[in-house]
């Protein structure tokens, strides 16, 4: 344990010193330093695969760093990506340990005062305080709370939850789990917008505090006060919520770059004067251009010019040495994106897509009933409402993936580009190569070649089975790049998608020239790109 430390009159509760990671050969991070004081509330953001979850572990005392020092102070409590929900009920599931343990102590305490003994009496104080130090009293309204902003019924059954569900009933159990530090990995995946707008304000009301690792971009702006990049092994934490920090980040990039290209201009000019001074000092003396009289006294200026010369260019080197000292680095550049010249594609019919009195049922349930929409070219139109509503079942119903009743008709001629939530539109093909043509079959070769370069994946011949999470996610991003379909339909396209390749997909939904339908719960996303939104649920959809 650690007694404590200030930044600034602020108590600390957490502090990492020098911490790195090493899995095998691969250094995750290192020189990691951090303080996390009382009430904090931080934002970790970071790429996939760049250690943000490990970093919470070794915060929370689960896992130990192979370098540096972790020091924390008080109740920690760590929110995974990767849990059991429980059994029983789900408010048995999310009644903390703790408590449950206080209340057979409290009750069986209960039980033995009808004693009168003095034992009895000094047992049931003892049971009595403990139940209370671990919120006995209270728990059943807070429970209620938490449980109905995170959209859960108490008396279902845990262990016949949804994926979605039970990732929700571990979040209620850690937020019912009185703690002073709270480390929450993804806390608002599966979550709607209002469960996500609930657990912002928890958070803001809550006196603990928070290191919050997401993707989510309203809810880091919402909940966070500061920002801790983790970026190529390296840890730089920022002032401010995360568009704020990232706004810092990118006038700090621009200096950076400005930096780099004023070094190497000077560092160019450099070079030139040394090269030129070292070529005079390794010239010889021709003895031939000068007069009989005058090649002794020719020959000392130029041995005397030779060495000037010689002298000029060490020093020429030496200054070149300490300027690449001091040198400002080449700004790091994020390859996401695909620039290759392709033809455009035809702009199709001006209606893209009638539906009229559509319904369609799930599990004998109905779940849409009497649809009307009309969507005309250009239009982004975001799909939103509550986890359940509908919004994936009506895409299905449009892409006639699914039975339903009424008429769908989508306009003459039209290409449709489709992307499921778990990356089902890649079924059944092998390689880099075949993903690529089945998005534009149109590509040749070399395009292949040059598209897989430049979104730093493994040549067209690879097979998808060997891709890693990041590289999956930047031929997604390569699919939707190089496409020359008319409409995009997408169903949850930030999931598994880091805040670098949000935002990517983000500018490239600004860009594209067709007809976007986007079901998401990512509220950024939809503010900025949606020109249209639709709420979808309780059995039908309304134009907000």
């Amino acid at each position: 344990m650690w007694d404590g430390l200030t930044r600034r009159g602020l108590v600390l509760l957490l502090r990492l010193k020098g911490v790195a990671r090493v899995y095998g050969d691969q250094t995750i991070f290192e020189d990691v330093d951090l303080e996390v004081g009382v009430g904090e509330r931080l934002a970790l953001i970071g790429e996939n695969g760049s250690g943000k979850s490990t970093l919470l572990r070794l915060m929370a005392g689960t896992d130990a760093p192979d370098a540096g020092t972790v020091m924390r102070v008080g109740r920690v409590a760590l929110l995974t990506q990767h849990a059991d929900g429980g059994t029983g009920t789900v408010l048995d599931a999310v009644t903390p340990e703790d408590l449950r343990s206080a209340q057979k102590a409290f009750d069986g305490a209960s039980a033995r005062l009808p004693e009168g003994t003095d034992e009895a009496l000094n047992a049931f104080a003892e049971a009595e305080e403990a139940y209370r130090l671990a919120g006995g009293y209270d728990f059943g309204v807070r429970a209620a709370g938490v449980l109905h902003g995170l959209g859960l019924d108490p008396q279902a059954q845990a262990a016949r939850l949804s994926g979605g569900q039970t990732r929700r009933v571990m979040l209620a159990r850690l937020l019912l789990s009185p703690a002073d530090l709270y480390l929450l990995d993804e806390p608002t995946n599966h979550l709607d917008a209002g469960g996500a707008a609930w657990l912002e304000g928890w958070i803001r009301a809550s006196d603990a505090a928070f290191v919050l690792a997401s993707h989510d971009r309203a809810f880091l702006d919402a909940a966070a006060t500061r920002t801790a990049e983790l970026e190529r092994g390296r840890l730089t934490v920022y002032p401010g919520a995360y568009t704020a920090a990232m706004e810092l980040k990118a006038a700090l990039r621009e200096a950076q770059a400005r930096d780099h290209a004023a070094y190497k201009r000077r560092r160019e000019a450099l070079d030139e004067e040394q090269r030129r001074r070292a070529s005079k000092a390794a010239a010889g003396f021709n003895r031939n251009r000068a007069s009989d009289g005058d090649k002794m006294l020719a020959g000392r200026k130029a041995e005397w010019g030779q060495k000037v010369h010689a002298a000029r260019a060490r020093a020429l080197a030496t200054q070149i040495e300490r300027l690449d000292t001091h040198a400002a680095e080449k700004p790091y550049q994020d390859r996401r994106t695909v620039r290759l010249d392709l033809p455009d594609a035809p702009p199709g019919p001006a209606e893209v897509l009638t539906v009229r009195d559509l319904s369609a049922t799930r599990g004998g349930q109905a779940v849409l009933s009497g649809v009307r929409l009309d969507v005309r070219r250009g239009d982004r139109i975001a799909l939103t409402g509550p986890n359940g509503g509908g919004k994936s079942t009506l895409l299905a119903a449009l892409l006639g993936q699914m039975p339903h009743m009424g008429e769908v008709h989508w306009g003459q001629g039209l290409c449709l580009y489709a992307a499921g939530q778990h990356g089902e539109e890649l079924a059944g093909l092998g390689t880099v190569g075949e993903a690529l043509l089945n998005a534009n079959p149109a590509l040749t070769p070399h395009q292949l070649h040059e598209v897989a370069a430049q979104v730093q994946l493994p040549g067209p011949a690879v097979p998808l089975a060997g891709l890693s999470g990041g590289q999956r996610t930047r031929l997604s991003l390569a699919r939707l790049n190089v496409t020359r379909a008319q409409v995009l339909v997408l169903d949850e396209p930030t999931n598994h998608l880091d805040l670098p390749a949000i935002e990517a997909l983000e500018g490239l939904l600004l860009t594209f020239p067709g007809t976007v339908l986007l079901a998401s719960h990512d509220r950024t996303l939809v503010g900025r790109v949606a020109t249209r939104v639709w709420e979808v649920g309780r059995g039908g959809v309304a134009e907000d």
